[in-house]
């Protein structure tokens, strides 16, 4: 069997390419869906977003149309449009502070109670992250005793330093096009300075971020996580006002030292009438509680030294002091201001013991004093670390050395993890450089005696560092939770430099949570599905990937989904990145652009999609606009919908194309054969009109040939499979140019509606996408007016019509098509062979629909007539003659139409006419008799017409049509029937006075009257 044009294969242009969690969870159903719906993420997630989603398109929008002249223009273009991305982010955060500003003090205030009530567990109790972590919320992710309003500004807050992230990234390794790195490096070496003997100390870490790459990348990272600290956590007023309050003392007491614990040793002393310090091998010292042993002297050594305790009230003031001194340092305060807090609570020394005093700082350096650059002093700070016996001392000292174990015992967060990480990274890769570069300054013998942790040899690969901390910190059972946060797992991806993965992984997480959506609108594409045949569904055996949950819990996050779905569009749009050539990974990173527009189909955005549509690969768009495109219903928003796509540059062909593919191939009317060619499952073998008049009173049966038209026809309702085949083909009413596909996919439709007996949806079709209405929008857009290019002389160019059409439009119409692209008159009579030609098959097929239809209404004209002949009134037959013109006009026109293509019809267009055109010719000739009966004898003539038509030696088609149908004596006996019915109208009509009227070719009803000879 022939195949039809649209087989299966041309279908799936994506080829060229368990249940979900639920959102927040929220595990109720959303949008009248049950709780199982495979969309249930996605519908969640739509019920819950806001105007920054077109906030973000305006963006996304602007950057696709302007900016893209070459490849420095596109760089230029998407750094700017990440820097709206964040401003959008910022205006979110500035106006939830102003309206949730007291309630998000309030909960950063509880936050800080909490850790201020359980900080200062000792060192040795294991791992600090298991027991502090718990009890500790972290300002990353929202908790259940956050209020909607707290937790939508941490959410915002976290996504604006994920946009401040990805500046930096994109400004640290993707310079723009055309820049030579290399060469302005090199020139701001010669610049810097500090490779001579009496170079500033500070000099010499700034040509150590110069020169090495990844050691300046932990630099940013380290100053983006403390300005992510300033501007998401508690203050550091705010933490010293809960640590007063906390105290129980006013602010006076708070800066008195250890007030209870000298009052006992003072009180100590008068006892035994002594000004000299006490010792405490003879001294009994007890605390206010009697529990434990009082320290005898006031150093800050003492309790280590003399393995004492201070009073708790005093203990309380040493570690919140501690815990202040870690938060300043975290967030990167100056040591300028460190210094200057610890003076005015009495605490300098503090200050000296950290650094703090050391003047010279450069913002964001470390302490670089001395002849050994701050080597020296990082190990003192590295060894006294090891001696504290309190958890905040030790991080200080920690963060002071490059020490990851001590401040990683304090870490809350997944970013103080990183911080804690990185510092340790970059300390120590300095302190290897000193080593190899101002050997003069740290000597071998001083780093064989001041040994230190070297972070960097422990890592392993220096240059792949930044991937092995993030996936370290997944690993580590003190962070892998808040890794695994759905922001945080695009943070460390950016970092990592695995952004490429982690969108990978999340398009395979979807594919996975919408495999069990039946609809045949689903998006996704499996990227186990099989190649000639991709979709939602796996195919059978072992998956080349499989996806952890917390990758769904990604794609059902409104906020981390969005960021997403938007650093990918900047990074592959803008910079050319995350091109994989791999086809499984790239249907499944495409997923993820593909889930976003199921997001906004779901959420009514429909004018958004093809702005995002085009942003996924070619044969991708054509995929997923094919199964958006049956949710437009509306005519305005379908004009709207392609004209975006032209603006967007999206082949409207393909996509108007494969949506009539996927409308036919779940219709039910077509199947595939073992060649994967489409093959209509029950073709009708002959489409009934007429019935027969045998049962009918021998009066009335006079009216026919033995076969009258039936009242009702088979496939007289529009069902909802009709309805998606007519909406897929209304589209090619937009597309204006095109020719070929056009019609050779309406003729498909129009064959399988007419041969799977759908006479009700072939009406409705031709009504909506008909060749008289096609013809005026593509010789408007072709010729440049608009005309029917099947009317006579219409390949004659009429420039006056062409001339007064441009004076209608306006400015914007006239430009789609200016006077130097309008055709020639040899060009335009092209075009219009060309339409015709391309138009034919489909306007016969038109035809077919029209004269079945004019069939119908004869039926209920003529027995109108045959009910209201009794009447005295005269009956108005001009309709019915109206009626019986435009059927004879149109068997006129189509039998020699369809006779023309005959010798190159398909199997299925052959069978369309074996099922239609007998049955039309028959029906034809007993209108015709009743026609004579009813209206008057003159169009029997038409009978002697078919009779010639069918004997016709040209007309050899027509009938091997009769003979392969087994109809030919039916025809013969139809005929005869007329032919009786001639005889008995002379006879009826013999006292009449004889008409001299002939038809067209002088044939006259007299050859019926055998005595015509006896009247000449």
């Amino acid at each position: 069997m022939a195949p039809f044009s649209f087989a299966r294969q041309a279908q799936p242009s994506a080829q060229a390419n368990g249940a979900a969690p639920s959102l927040f969870g929220n595990t109720r159903a959303t949008n009248g869906s049950s709780s199982s719906d495979p969309l249930q993420p996605l519908r969640a997630m739509a019920d819950r977003v806001g105007k920054e989603v077109e906030k973000f398109a305006e963006r996304v929008d602007h950057w696709h149309t302007h900016g893209k002249d070459n490849s420095a223009v596109k760089h230029q273009a998407t750094v700017k449009m990440v820097g709206h991305f964040r401003d959008v982010a910022e205006s979110q955060v500035k106006e939830l502070k102003r309206t949730s500003g007291a309630e998000n003090q309030g909960a950063l205030n509880k936050s800080t109670r909490r850790r201020v009530q359980n900080m200062g567990e000792p060192s040795g109790q294991g791992s600090f992250g298991q027991s502090f972590q718990s009890i500790v919320p972290s300002v990353e992710s929202s908790t259940a005793l956050d209020s909607t309003s707290v937790q939508e500004l941490r959410q915002w807050q976290a996504e604006l330093a994920t946009w401040d992230l990805l500046r930096i990234i994109i400004d640290h390794y993707h310079p723009v096009p055309g820049k030579d790195v290399e060469a302005e490096k090199q020139a701001r070496l010669k610049k810097i300075g500090g490779n001579k003997r009496y170079s500033p100390n500070s000099e010499i870490w700034d040509r150590f971020l110069l020169e090495d790459d990844q050691a300046k990348e932990k630099d940013l990272i380290l100053r983006w996580l403390e300005q992510t600290a300033q501007d998401s956590e508690s203050d550091i007023e705010s933490i010293t006002a809960v640590l007063e309050e906390k105290s129980g003392k006013g602010a006076n007491t708070w800066t008195s030292g250890w007030l209870d614990t000298k009052s006992k040793i003072k009180q100590a002393k008068r006892m035994e009438g002594s000004d000299r310090p006490l010792k405490p091998e003879n001294t009994n010292l007890k605390t206010a509680d009697r529990s434990q042993q009082l320290v005898t002297q006031l150093d800050p050594d003492a309790p280590s030294r003399q393995k004492r305790v201070l009073e708790k009230s005093d203990e309380f003031y040493e570690k919140a002091l501690w815990l202040v001194c870690y938060e300043m340092m975290r967030r990167g305060v100056p040591w300028k201001e460190i210094c200057e807090w610890a003076l005015e609570r009495n605490e300098a020394w503090r200050g000296v013991s950290i650094g703090a005093a050391y003047e010279s700082h450069t913002p964001g350096s470390p302490n670089v004093a001395g002849d050994t650059v701050g080597y020296l002093f990082r190990r003192m700070c590295f060894y006294a670390a090891q001696g504290t016996r309190l958890q905040y001392e030790g991080a200080v000292y920690g963060l002071l050395s490059g020490d990851l174990g001590k401040v990683r015992e304090v870490a809350r967060t997944w970013d103080d993890h990183l911080y804690a990480h990185y510092n340790a990274l970059l300390l120590s890769r300095f302190d290897s450089y000193l080593q190899r570069q101002y050997s003069s300054r740290v000597t071998q013998s001083l780093s064989q005696r001041f040994v230190f942790h070297d972070a960097v040899a422990n890592i392993g690969d220096w240059s792949n560092s930044p991937s092995i901390v993030i996936n370290a910190l997944k690993q580590h059972k003190a962070s892998s939770a808040l890794a695994t946060a759905p922001i945080k797992l695009i943070q460390g991806a950016l970092i990592g430099q695995s952004l490429e993965e982690l969108v990978h992984m999340v398009g395979v997480a979807l594919a996975e949570m919408l495999q069990n959506d039946d609809r045949p609108g689903n998006l996704m594409v499996h990227p186990d599905s099989p190649e000639n045949d991709r979709g939602p569904k796996a195919a059978s055996g072992q998956p080349t990937a499989t996806a952890d949950r917390y990758y769904q819990t990604l794609a059902s996050d409104p906020h981390a989904f969005r960021t997403l779905v938007h650093v990918f569009i900047a990074l592959r749009g803008g910079l050319d990145m995350l091109n994989t050539e791999d086809t499984q990974r790239r249907l499944a990173m495409d997923n993820v652009i593909a889930a976003y527009i199921e997001f906004l189909r779901l959420s009514k955005r429909i004018q958004l999609i093809p702005l995002y549509a085009a942003q996924l690969p070619e044969s991708r768009q054509g995929y997923c606009l094919a199964r958006v495109l049956p949710d437009i219903k509306n005519r305005n928003e379908q004009r709207n919908c392609i004209a975006l796509l032209d603006l967007y540059r999206v082949d409207t062909v393909e996509v108007v194309s494969q949506s009539f593919t996927l409308a036919f191939n779940h219709s039910g009317f077509i199947d595939f054969d073992e060649e994967g060619n489409s093959v209509i499952t029950k073709p009708i073998k002959r489409f009934q009109l007429l019935e027969s008049t045998e049962s009918m009173d021998q009066n009335k049966r006079v009216l026919w040939p033995g076969l009258r038209i039936k009242p009702q026809f088979d496939g007289s309702e529009v069902e909802p499979k009709d309805e998606g085949i007519i909406d897929a083909v209304y589209w090619y009413n937009y597309l204006n140019e095109e020719t070929d596909e056009t019609f050779e996919h309406l003729k498909n439709a129009l064959t399988i509606f007419l041969l799977n007996g759908r006479l009700a949806a072939a009406e409705k079709m031709i009504e909506e996408v008909n060749v008289e209405s096609l013809s005026l929008s593509r010789t408007e857009a072709l010729c440049g007016y608009p005309f029917d290019f099947n009317e006579p002389g219409a390949e004659e160019q009429d420039e006056r019509a062409l001339h007064a059409h441009r004076e209608t439009l306006s400015r914007e119409a006239r430009s789609r098509l200016p006077v130097s692209r309008l055709p020639d008159a040899e060009q335009h009579e092209q075009i219009v062979n060309h339409l015709r030609v391309r138009s034919a098959p489909y306007h016969d097929l038109q035809q077919i629909v029209r004269i079945v239809a004019m069939f119908r209404d004869w039926r209920e004209k003529e027995q109108e007539l045959i009910d209201n002949r009794t009447q005295p009134t005269k009956v108005n037959t001009k309709p019915v003659k109206e009626l019986l013109e435009n059927i004879t006009t149109v068997f006129d026109n189509l039998i020699p139409s369809l006779g023309e293509s005959y010798a190159a019809d398909t199997h299925w267009t052959t069978s369309l006419k074996r099922a239609y055109v007998p049955e039309i010719i028959i029906t034809y000739l007993s209108v015709l008799q009743t026609a004579s009966f009813l209206l008057h004898r003159e169009t029997a003539i038409k009978a002697m017409e078919i009779a010639n038509l069918v004997a016709d030696p040209d007309a050899e088609w027509l009938q091997d049509l009769f003979l392969k149908t087994g109809r030919m004596s039916e025809l013969v006996q139809t005929l005869a029937k007329v032919s009786q019915a001639m005889l008995n109208l002379n006879e009826f009509d013999g006292k009449k006075k004889e008409t001299k009227k002939r038809g067209g070719k002088g044939e006259t009803l007299r050859i019926w009257d055998l005595n015509a000879n006896s009247r000449v």
